[in-house]
């Protein structure tokens, strides 16, 4: 198998230059919602914006690689990749917290007092869309059995996600579920099945979340002014900053929430400064960025020809619009405070270079879509004779067990019978 890519097709540029605009935009927020916190406690205002220019240099530099790398090369290190996941997110709980913890979450490995700082969730995210798309692949037909399928696939996720939690971080946990329910789903699975997991996870996560007192924020979403001095002070000052900013925003650079009155401005609300500064239009673009780049990532998915390549494009879409539409729900109210970034926009180094690492690969996946010629020529439906997802197809929805969203090998002998 070659490590590089050696097809003469383009990459899906529309997806590229929506990833440059958004790695852009969030270069210029991070510096407008940081200055001022960065000059008061790091004695320059560019603090901030540096370390975040370098994770960009960094994350274009593995975007550019990993879509010239043929997507096949990280199946032979899927088993590898979710290794060295668990083995991060177990040496997170093990480190000294002076070494890990940040506002109460254990979740970083930093040395030399924070000048080099990784977040491993964030490359676990990857890892477990690689290994699922793998392990899932090559199961189609025992995705059915409840004892070859959703009982191995459950106690994955649960071990990845029982080690997220313990740090604890609710918010990345919810991103798991919802990026691995969605390969899953994708790869044929009975419904029923995925819903008792889903009615499992949920009283998992509520359980947890009321023994370790992280019932707070939900009682904060509830009634925000009630907890003003404590969980619900930064939802109202998210409120305040979106609402002041009215249809065009005070101007880039003007906003007044982010002097010292909206917590964590540059990174969990950014969009809140976003909306302060740019306004309803500035929130509606992004927006629209994100709901493009699910729209050109699902399309991968259902014009891919390996149920590998489309699992992952999945995953990887899912993961990236997923969390930016949760992020966005959170600062809005509409679900309670977590601790999620906005993609390609929120300050931080791990989550920036994941999600253009991410995006590369899905831009390699891209290159090997069948071609709008290629299904117009076929008698076979692009949903039976590729991995197309079941939503492109409304007959094919509701049906489980075995690639019903995917490809099936008896596709073409059921269409030439009914001919």
């Amino acid at each position: 198998m070659v490590f590089f890519d050696t097809t003469n097709r383009k990459p899906d540029y529309v997806l590229l230059a929506i990833t440059g605009a958004l790695v852009s935009i969030g270069l210029v927020m991070v510096y407008s919602a940081s200055f001022v916190e960065a000059f008061t406690y790091r004695d320059t205002q560019f603090y901030y914006l540096m370390r975040q220019l370098a994770g960009a240099t960094i994350g274009t530099a593995g975007l550019l690689v990993a879509q010239r790398i043929d997507y096949r090369v990280w199946r032979r290190y899927s088993v590898h990749m979710m290794a060295l996941a668990l083995a991060l997110l177990l040496l997170v709980l093990a480190l000294p917290e002076s070494m890990t913890s940040v506002n109460g979450s254990r979740s970083w490995i930093r040395f030399g007092g924070g000048f080099f700082s990784m977040q491993p969730s964030e490359f676990a995210k990857l890892a477990v869309i690689i290994y699922f798309a793998d392990w899932l692949s090559r199961r189609s037909k025992q995705l059915g059995n409840v004892t070859y399928g959703l009982i191995p696939f459950a106690v994955m996720l649960g071990i990845v996600c029982g080690l997220i939690m313990l740090e604890p971080d609710l918010g990345t946990t919810v991103v798991f579920a919802i990026i691995a329910g969605a390969i899953y789903f994708a790869a044929g699975a009975n419904l029923l099945h995925l819903g008792a997991a889903l009615s499992v996870a949920g009283l998992a996560f509520w359980g947890f979340v009321s023994l370790t007192g992280k019932i707070a924020r939900i009682e904060a979403f509830m009634d925000p002014w009630k907890y003003y001095s404590s969980s619900g002070y930064q939802p109202i000052h998210a409120l305040y900053a979106l609402g002041s900013g009215g249809l065009f925003g005070e101007g880039l650079g003007q906003a007044r929430q982010k002097f010292q009155w909206l917590p964590q401005a540059h990174t969990d609300a950014i969009f809140a400064i976003i909306g302060e500064e740019l306004g309803l239009i500035g929130t509606l673009l992004i927006v629209t960025a994100f709901l493009l780049i699910a729209y050109r990532g699902y399309r991968i998915a259902g014009h891919s020809r390996d149920p590998f390549a489309a699992l992952t494009a999945v995953g990887i879409t899912t993961w990236l619009a997923f969390q930016a539409l949760f992020n966005i729900a959170v600062i809005t109210s509409l679900v309670p405070f977590t601790g999620l970034t906005l993609p390609f926009i929120s300050y931080g180094s791990s989550s920036l270079i994941m999600c253009m690492i991410g995006a590369g690969i899905l831009l390699n996946i891209s290159r090997h879509i069948t071609t709008r010629q290629t299904e117009e020529s076929s008698d076979v439906p692009i949903f039976r004779r590729s991995p197309a997802l079941a939503f492109f197809n409304a007959r094919s929805f509701w049906r489980g067990h075995g690639w019903p969203r995917l490809s099936r090998s008896g596709g073409r002998r059921r269409d030439t019978r009914a001919k």
